[in-house]
């Protein structure tokens, strides 16, 4: 019965897909001083809940493969999530990582072969959070895990705090990354990092600010942020947060732009407004508690106030990850057909994650690299089945938008 629920639901989203498309955009700037990754966030719901990840939590892959990956985070994240806690769109760890995702059509994942798994794209990304420092790392973990090649495609843009930046995405089966001298702007829209390079170098490559379509399709956002992130002077246009933000108000989709979201990486801080409340908010994240013997914390991501929001984290519940899901499948078209078993089941999937204990710390400590097991046991819970469709509901975040308009 639920894998017919999981089939038809995949069914319904390739006729959505017609509609209902990504049109997120990220960008970089790091000059001499400044180390800024920006991210427009754009859906059609809003509701998200900012979650402080611990370190030192025992994980196992969320998926439905025989060859779940289980590693120990080594480093704690802050991350914003919108179907359940662990399942991120995107965020922070505390070594300066910022990982953060978009649509690609293009993709095509790796098939089936002896590398763990992860539980989707979403998972990827918290794994990558949870175990890296830099982008090589998120790069050199190909080797070790693989996202399912069911699931939805979308590439990424990463940034670390060493001024590393690149574009990971997955063509033909493999992975396909850009950085240093090969990546010319670090910026990313929706089409393959190639395509819009080209397209910019083609058109628009000539210094300063330039004049572009209104449609901000694809690779016109990708030109009007590469155009601004060149121009960017800190004496004329005033400190690299604030310009960010000015670069995702000109490539705001408007109403579909649910969240705006500026990672200050050089002062480890993070900067957010949303499309249901803009007041600007702010997170130290150098003053978070990531010791994983002390409770979660998380923040309504529209809560109505402004500034440091660090003293407004509460304790993690299992009723508001269970909410903040009934809220994101119910405001999704082809999700509003999952039962509430199915959706308690992955509500409680975070139990199922535990603090090392003290003997297992010192055990650990001794190790450096992150440990990958694999079982031959099938995963207990048949709402695995769910985690294509948990992936497909961030990584479409978009707006009603012709396919043929590229906005993907």
């Amino acid at each position: 019965m639920r894998t017919s629920v999981f089939i038809l639901a995949i069914s319904l989203l390739s006729i959505f897909q017609i509609n209902i498309l990504s049109a997120c955009t990220t960008f970089c700037i790091n000059t001499e001083d400044e180390l800024v990754f920006g991210r427009n966030y754009d859906f059609m719901i809003g509701y998200g809940i900012v979650f402080v990840n611990k370190k030192n939590v025992i994980k196992t892959a969320f998926t439905t493969g025989n060859n779940p990956a289980e590693w120990v985070s080594k480093f704690g994240s802050v991350t914003f999530n919108q179907y359940g806690r662990e399942f991120p769109t995107g965020g922070i760890n505390e070594a300066g990582l910022v990982v953060e995702l978009m649509w690609l059509d293009d993709t095509k994942y790796p098939v089936e072969d002896s590398r763990a798994t992860t539980g989707g794209v979403l998972q990827w990304i918290q794994y990558q959070l949870d175990n890296c420092e830099t982008v090589q790392e998120v790069i050199d973990s190909d080797k070790d895990i693989r996202i399912p090649n069911r699931a939805v495609p979308i590439h990424f843009l990463i940034t670390d705090k060493y001024g590393s930046t690149a574009s990971i995405e997955f063509l033909e089966g493999k992975l396909v990354s850009h950085s240093g001298e090969t990546l010319g702007h670090p910026v990313l829209t929706n089409d393959t990092y190639d395509r819009s390079e080209e397209y910019f170098k083609s058109n628009f490559n000539t210094g300063g600010i330039q004049s572009f379509d209104p449609d901000k399709s694809s690779l016109n956002r990708f030109a009007m942020t590469c155009s601004m992130v060149k121009s960017y002077n800190k004496a004329a246009d005033g400190n690299a947060v604030d310009f960010s933000f000015k670069i995702l108000k000109v490539v705001s989709q408007g109403n579909n732009t649910k969240w705006s979201i500026v990672y200050d990486i050089k002062n480890m801080k993070v900067y957010f407004k949303t499309f249901d409340n803009d007041k600007m908010k702010e997170i130290d994240i150098t003053l978070l508690d990531f010791n994983c013997i002390t409770e979660v914390k998380m923040l309504d991501i529209n809560s109505d106030i402004e500034g440091n929001v660090n003293n407004s984290f509460i304790d993690y519940t299992y009723e508001s990850n269970r909410k903040l899901i009934e809220d994101s499948y119910s405001g999704v078209e082809f999700l509003k057909g999952i039962t509430n078993e199915e959706k308690d089941q992955t509500a409680r999937f975070p139990e199922n994650s535990k603090c090392r204990s003290k003997s297992q710390l010192e055990y650990e400590d001794s190790k450096s690299e992150t440990k990958i097991t694999r079982t031959n046991e099938p995963p207990v819970n048949t709402i695995y089945i769910l985690t294509g469709l948990v992936t497909a509901a961030i990584v479409i975040a978009g707006f009603k938008l012709k396919k043929e308009k590229r906005n993907t």
